[in-house]
């Protein structure tokens, strides 16, 4: 059973924005089993990012007066098999950087052999007026108002059987 990697990375990893479950994996075999991210969020603005931003003479309201907020279910069940692997492979990668400007919810970048399963992200999201980007932006005068009035708010019902099987190198050249 011959299994090789070949990673030559000369580089930097750059990365700007990972957001909730986002990965970075890098190596000769990755395995990311029974990924689970679940919640919720209220914002008026959001995220506000980049350089020299102004805001002026915002008035920001949040009312969320739920009965029952997020009520969440994930009981998951994972099974993991490890199975060994005949086949002889040989795999060459050559980077000079690695370059990532936004990573969003359930986001991965696998350098190398990757196996991924079960990964999931169940969120709810309330934003007035979401992110704010770049550079030199200007909000004058804004009123943001988030009024989210709900009975039962977000039920996640996530209940998942996850069965992954996976190789395992016995020799690496």
């Amino acid at each position: 059973m011959l299994k090789s990697l070949n990673l030559n990375f000369s580089g930097g990893i750059h990365v700007q924005t990972m957001q909730r479950q986002s990965g970075i994996f890098i190596g000769e075999r990755n395995v990311a089993i029974g990924w689970s991210s679940h919640g919720k969020e209220n914002s008026v603005i959001g995220t506000i990012s980049g350089q020299s931003n102004l805001l002026l003479h915002n008035i920001s309201i949040l009312n969320d007066p739920d009965f029952v907020d997020t009520p969440i279910d994930d009981r998951d069940i994972h099974i993991s098999i490890e199975n060994p692997d005949d086949e002889n492979t040989t795999t060459n990668l050559t980077l000079e950087s690695l370059n990532i400007n936004r990573m969003e919810q359930n986001s991965s970048v696998f350098l190398g052999k990757g196996h991924v399963t079960g990964m999931d992200a169940n969120q709810k999201i309330n934003n007035s007026q979401g992110a704010v980007t770049g550079n030199y932006n200007q909000q004058v005068s804004n009123l943001n108002i988030n009024h989210d009035e709900d009975m039962i708010d977000a039920i996640i019902d996530d209940r998942d059987i996850k069965i992954a099987t996976w190789e395992k190198s016995s020799e690496i050249d």
